[in-house]
């Protein structure tokens, strides 16, 4: 008899950082242990919502900080996100990009990926130690906010005036 896979949820983030000739100087891929009950609450929050009302998730949106404080199932936010400009410490935040899910029959698993670049015109060295994302559910034109992903990066990066840090999340299913 064949022994059943335990179905799981997994998330995966890779950092990239570039040059301002667009040369990958580092890249790593951690296995995300960060999911916070934002997430849940999220999820809730669109199965519960009464039949026919305007339900759904939108606005995705990555963040990064320079927080060190250890992700906690309760947190509500990074503990402390760089601002997005070009002033001293700020990151210009890119656009949230989503790629269609992909199903792989081979080994009963699915995936989408989920990413967002940062460009560092502050004119100074910024210091990158965490990442989190955002969701937002609109029920009948009352938006909420939800947390659901915050990693302490292993190591902290420092982007250099000009450099671009990259954030991807994948978040995969399988059974």
């Amino acid at each position: 008899m064949e022994r059943m896979r335990k179905p799981n949820i997994d998330a995966y983030l890779t950092i990239m950082v570039t040059d301002k000739n667009g040369k990958v100087v580092y890249r790593r891929r951690y296995k995300s242990r960060s999911f916070v009950v934002g997430f849940l609450n999220a999820l809730y929050s669109n199965f519960a919502s009464a039949p026919g009302s305007d339900q759904f998730f939108q606005s995705p949106d990555i963040v990064v900080g320079s927080g060190t404080t250890k992700p906690s199932i309760s947190d509500g936010g990074l503990t402390s996100q760089i601002g997005n400009g070009t002033g001293a410490g700020q990151l210009q935040y890119g656009t949230d990009s989503l790629t269609t899910p992909i199903t792989n029959l081979n080994n009963n698993s699915a995936s989408f990926t989920w990413s967002k670049s940062f460009t560092n015109g502050s004119g100074g060295n910024v210091t990158v130690a965490e990442v989190g994302a955002y969701i937002q559910t609109n029920n009948q034109n009352s938006p909420i906010s939800y947390f659901i992903l915050h990693d302490l990066l292993p190591s902290q990066i420092t982007l250099a005036n000009t450099q671009v840090l990259t954030v991807v999340y994948t978040i995969t299913i399988t059974t």
